[in-house]
């Protein structure tokens, strides 16, 4: 970081901008010029220092030279983080598969649904009880209810639970029932849920915006991690681009990016983006040959009927189909997938 004083500044100005670096453990290098005094800040900085600096008399510009996200950052940790959400680890060499209807609609559903996905392999159960949409008239979800039957599901099968969180109103009741909470992409930049996100120390399941950079999904990342959270899972579920061939596309050019950014694990959902079940296993092959850690995919037993997300969803035969050629990709990738 580089912090640029204006043409009025006094040495005073100057040491006091000095004194404040030091408060914060770092040290500034000075660079006197003809108009102008240069700062070069040396050592770790805060996340917040930028903004601190900036408030400071006499402070033209600071000029951010590293990225904002030093607790995201890979170099925090080169060897790469593992997320436990239950007894399942995300990230190191097993691929995880998540799969879950895309809304709960019954017990009955949601509780035979998971011993299905288990049997072919699924390690977390996922399903929205509190769904986001875009639209007032889309179902919404059975609210407590269907966490309930989401806990149901877990008692009958081992499966830990994700469960998204739209509202920071919601993120106690989730918390409750849900052994880790999703940020939906509607809500990725929603600060006030990421800090109670943060807060409720639960495993969380970020999802990219449809039109965010890495770098400012990340930043979002960070804000979890900074409120003291440091399990967090990044999720692709595609971005917004020219082509309507699908309702979003899959960027799986972000996973390795991301790999060479973050240490924080890194999943992807097909599903969302792709918007059919027909393109939902090619791009999960892609995903895990681009080094994801995880898959999330949604299934659900009668697609035609579903209450939503049904055209995107796979029958529990095709996932069962999915985990078997996964199966056999894992090991010429050096992952393995654990056994049902």
């Amino acid at each position: 970081m580089v912090i640029v004083m204006s043409a009025a500044a006094s040495q005073a100005d100057i040491a006091h901008v000095l004194e404040r670096l030091a408060e914060r453990s770092c040290r500034g290098e000075l660079t006197v010029g003809v108009e102008r005094t240069i700062i070069t800040v040396v050592g770790p900085k805060p996340p917040a220092l930028a903004d601190d600096v900036r408030a400071l008399p006499h402070v033209d510009n600071v000029v951010l030279l590293g990225k904002s996200y030093e607790l995201a950052g890979r170099e925090t940790k080169p060897a790469g983080s593992v997320v436990h959400v239950g007894n399942v680890a995300i990230g190191g060499d097993a691929l995880v598969l998540i799969a879950g209807p895309g809304t709960v609609e019954s017990e009955e559903q949601v509780v035979g649904l998971a011993r299905s996905l288990r049997e072919s392999g699924a390690q977390l159960l996922a399903g929205g009880a509190m769904r986001p949409d875009q639209s007032p008239y889309a179902f919404r979800g059975l609210g407590e209810e269907g966490l309930r039957h989401l806990a149901a599901a877990r008692a009958a099968t081992g499966l830990p639970v994700i469960s998204d969180v739209s509202s920071t109103a919601d993120v106690e009741i989730v918390a409750r029932y849900a052994d880790a909470l999703e940020v939906g992409p509607f809500h990725m930049r929603n600060f006030g849920l990421l800090e109670a996100m943060a807060a409720s120390g639960k495993p969380v399941l970020l999802r990219r915006a449809l039109s965010a950079t890495v770098d400012e999904w990340l930043l979002c990342a960070e804000h979890i991690l900074y409120g003291g959270n440091d399990q967090v899972i990044l999720c692709e579920t595609g971005i917004r681009t020219f082509e309507p061939a699908t309702p979003t596309t899959t960027d799986i050019s972000a996973v390795p990016v991301l790999k060479q950014r973050t240490h924080l694990p890194v999943v992807v959902d097909p599903a969302r983006s792709a918007g059919r079940a027909s393109l939902v296993e090619p791009l999960a092959m892609a995903a895990v040959a681009a080094t994801a850690d995880g898959l999330i995919v949604e299934v659900h037993p009668d697609p035609e009927h579903a209450l939503a997300d049904g055209p995107q969803s796979l029958t529990p035969a095709q996932f069962a189909r999915l985990a078997q050629r996964l199966t056999l990709l894992a090991p010429a990738l050096g992952r393995r997938l654990p056994p049902p």
